[in-house]
């Protein structure tokens, strides 16, 4: 049975600035595991919103696993400008 996955915006603040991101809950009553989904490289005009990465997360929200999507810095509403992933490691 498909579930339509709760989806919820969220902000993830960090020292080096404010992520934009998605969280999908298929609202499964265990979930094996969670997906963490990164979008292709951002100056190659990656976003949380990619067509691989969105077909990626409704992939594992079928299987009833969460996800989280994110915009790297620097990309769509998220802060900052792109330094190679070292904010977000941060």
């Amino acid at each position: 049975m498909l579930r339509i996955p709760a989806s919820e915006p969220i902000q993830l603040a960090g020292p080096a600035g404010v992520l934009e991101g998605i969280v999908e809950d298929p609202q499964s009553a265990a979930p094996p595991a969670f997906a963490v989904i990164c979008h292709p490289h951002p100056l190659g005009g990656g976003t949380m919103t990619n067509k691989v990465v969105h077909t990626l997360a409704r992939c594992f929200n079928e299987l009833g696993v969460p996800t989280l999507r994110f915009n790297f810095r620097g990309v769509g509403a998220s802060g900052g400008s792109f330094d190679d992933g070292r904010g977000e490691t941060e």
